[in-house]
């Protein structure tokens, strides 16, 4: 029944992505990074909710595999979209160079260290969760760049929330953040995961839409 719902997700975000395609604003790079953001989600939900069909597949490996390549991919471009977002919103802060630079030393360092970890040492062993057929990483270490990914985001967005009065991008990253953290070790964090990471993306998506129209 997971494995369904899983599915489900994953037509919700395809739809969601779709749906960026046809808003009647000019596309921005920051635009893009949530498509790519809803397309990983998309894929990642896709892999695990066929597993049961395909997890004895020669092929299901390294689809799997990309599963954490786009991860560690798209994730750290999150800090610079909360950057863009804040200098649309009037953050001044956000228009000092050295808040610019220390953005993009940290997305850069996010990126190197998350596809070391996650992809150049990626080992995969299948497991089964509440019925639900997935090939997952053998290691132990948590998701350090997503972290801090998040971490980072949250005083950003409250920025946005203090100078503009958009509340949004701040709840949703606040709201994924406390999910994920009081049910990540649980056997069913993984759908409850998948409902705040909607929840989070939906915010986004509704933030791009606010400031894109602010000229």
């Amino acid at each position: 029944m997971l494995n369904y719902m899983l599915l489900i997700y994953a037509l919700i975000q395809l739809s969601l992505l779709i749906w960026t395609y046809k808003w009647d604003y000019p596309t921005s790079l920051r635009l893009w990074v949530l498509r790519a953001m809803l397309f990983g989600m998309f894929y990642d939900n896709l892999i695990q909710g066929t597993g049961f069909l395909y997890i004895s597949d020669a092929w299901f490996e390294s689809a799997s595999s990309l599963r954490f390549l786009l991860h560690a991919t798209i994730l750290p471009f999150l800090t610079i979209f909360a950057l863009s977002i804040m200098q649309r919103a009037g953050v001044k802060i956000a228009r000092n160079k050295l808040l610019m630079n220390a953005c993009w030393l940290f997305t850069f360092a996010a990126l190197g260290f998350g596809l070391y970890h996650e992809a150049f040492l990626l080992e995969l062993a299948p497991i089964t969760v509440m019925g639900v057929e997935k090939l997952v990483s053998t290691s132990g270490m948590p998701p350090i760049a997503t972290i801090l990914t998040n971490i980072i985001i949250l005083p950003m967005a409250a920025a946005i929330w203090k100078v503009s009065g958009w509340k949004w991008m701040f709840l949703g990253s606040l709201f994924i953040f406390v999910l994920n953290g009081a049910t990540g070790p649980k056997p069913w964090g993984f759908i409850v995961g998948n409902f705040a990471e909607v929840v989070f993306i939906v915010s986004l998506l509704f933030t791009e839409r606010k400031f894109m129209r602010k000229h």
